[in-house]
Formats: C-alpha cells, structure tokens, sequence
C-alpha cells in the first residue's frame, strides 16, 4: 500500500479548515448575559433589643419558664426600636404560629414611646393562643421604641409552647 503525501496533506488541511470553520460558528452563535450591580452597605434600621442588648438581624428569640396554674408576667425584656432618620410604617405585628391549648393566658402587650420621658402607651394586646390575632397601621417614629410585656399562664404541662410573632414594616 502506497501512501500519496499530496491527497494526505489536501485531507489534512480539509479536517484544519473544517475546524477552524466549526469553531468559528460556534463562536458566532454565542450569546452572553451579565449582572452588573452595587451593594450598598448600612447598618440595620429597626432592631430588637433583647434584655439589654441589640440582636444582629431580623429574628429574636425569648424564653420563658412558667409553671402550671401560675401566671408569670415578663416585662421590660423585649424592644423594638428605630434607628432609623426617618419613620417606618408598621403594616402589622401578628401572631403566624400559636400556643397550643395548654395555655390559659398567653398575651404579649405592645406600648410605644416616641419621648424621652418614658411614658410608655398601649398600642395593643395579641393573644398568642390565636393566628387571628393582629395590631396593623402604626408608626414606629424615628428613636422610637415598642416594648412587648408578656403574660403567660399555663394550665398543664404540653409540648405546643412554641409562637411565632411577625412585624411587618416598611
């Protein structure tokens, strides 16, 4: 068998150019998309403070330790305050997970502060037994505070202790 040098090499430069071709085309057919953006970075304009301290993000977490037939109240533990330079709407601070039945009492009372005299005013009252439960259209002024007081009784002992309250504000 005799090998032809020239048909090779004509083959050779075919398969080359092919490719150069193919590649080409692939380029041409191509398409890209990008995301250009900035990230502004602040400090946290409504924050919780915690018996004291200021809690890093959007979740506190309370625990409260009661016995059967004996209402405990839990006050001045919980605030909510605007650190804000301007005033924020409070859609609605509502009860999204209740208690279950082996409560009596499970009641978190809401005042608000706008001075420096601290004369606190009721807002509301949301009965933590119930998902219906809900205070809407408030303002938290700018270096205003809410400050949630609870009032807990339970009637036996139970595993469904657990709520969840929701604030909703813009």
């Amino acid at each position: 068998m005799k090998t032809n040098i020239k048909k090779t090499l004509k083959l050779i430069t075919l398969l080359v150019s092919s490719l150069f071709i193919a590649t080409a085309s692939v380029q041409a057919y191509q398409a890209f998309m990008y995301i250009q953006g900035t990230i502004t970075i602040g400090s946290q304009k409504v924050v919780w403070i915690k018996e004291g301290t200021e809690i890093s993000g959007d979740t506190v977490e309370m625990s409260f330790n009661v016995e059967p037939n004996l209402t405990k109240t839990f006050n001045e533990t919980l605030y909510l305050k605007n650190k804000d330079s301007s005033n924020h709407n409070i859609i609605s601070i509502k009860v999204t997970d209740s208690v279950g039945s082996h409560f009596g009492i499970c009641k978190v009372y809401i005042y608000e502060n706008f001075t420096q005299s601290g004369q606190w005013t009721l807002v509301g009252t949301l009965d933590i037994k119930s998902t219906s439960s809900e205070i809407s259209n408030k303002t938290l002024v700018t270096n205003g505070y809410y400050k949630f007081d609870f009032e807990i009784r339970a009637t036996t002992t139970g595993s469904d202790n657990g709520f969840t309250i929701k604030v909703t504000y813009e």
